[in-house]
């Protein structure tokens, strides 16, 4: 049988530290052989990674990847994403055409299919987390006060933001009240003078206190690209 490994072209360092962090060693337990994160070029030149810009950005990355990673006798390659649809840029593949479609996972399987047919391969499975890397910590908002003691309290107020939308991927995308908008008001409070936010840190210490599993009940969308992942 051939060795499964799967590039995961990242958005920014939160989501590069949850794939190598989380995800990997979840699904190597699970037999892939080898998870390898890529983060997003953003300026070839300057050699600048992280935050998507454009588009071309991420076309760019992955044809890079369609072309050094071949298939052969005892490898084959996947190549996925983990981008935020929050703040997607709007020249992405489909953007325009779902922007009056109300329904989150409509909206963003529309997107995924847009992107895939744009990148036009095979071993590609297109992810585009909803709304953002963040709601994925809503599954576990218990655990944020052991990272920013005295935060209680304020976390109460994000459970009864979850209660009100039924799962933590239908969290909206608004520009102040986006699941990391919320996230930073809950630690650091209304003056911002509590705790400097350390998102790549508490993506990671977060998401693995939760655990893959716990994330794939809890988040229906995020668990169809685990499970493209491993079938």
């Amino acid at each position: 049988m051939k060795a499964k490994v799967i590039h995961v072209l990242c958005e920014g360092q939160t989501e590069q530290g949850f794939v190598e962090e989380v995800l990997r060693p979840y699904l190597q337990d699970r037999g892939i052989t080898g998870v390898k994160s890529i983060l997003i070029t953003t300026n070839k030149k300057k050699n600048a990674r992280g935050g998507m810009l454009t588009y071309n950005d991420a076309e760019r990355d992955i044809k890079i990847l369609r072309l050094t990673k071949q298939d052969n006798e005892y490898e084959c390659h996947l190549f996925t994403t983990m981008f935020d649809l929050y703040a997607l840029p709007d020249d992405f593949p489909g953007f325009s055409e779902v922007s009056t479609i109300y329904d989150a996972y409509v909206r963003v399987k529309a997107l995924e299919k847009s992107f895939s047919e744009a990148i036009n391969e095979k071993r590609f499975v297109p992810y585009i987390q909803l709304h953002e890397f963040e709601a994925l910590l809503f599954c576990g908002i218990s655990h944020l006060p052991k990272l920013y003691p005295g935060c209680e309290k304020r976390c109460e107020q994000l459970t009864k933001d979850l209660q009100k939308v039924g799962n933590p991927e239908l969290i909206d995308n608004g520009p102040t009240t986006a699941p990391s908008k919320r996230i930073i008001k809950a630690i650091e409070g209304e003056k911002r003078n509590h705790y400097n936010y350390n998102k790549p840190a508490t993506g990671k210490a977060i998401t693995k206190e939760i655990g893959i599993d716990e994330l794939r009940a809890k988040c229906p969308h995020f668990n169809e690209w685990i499970e493209k992942l491993l079938n």
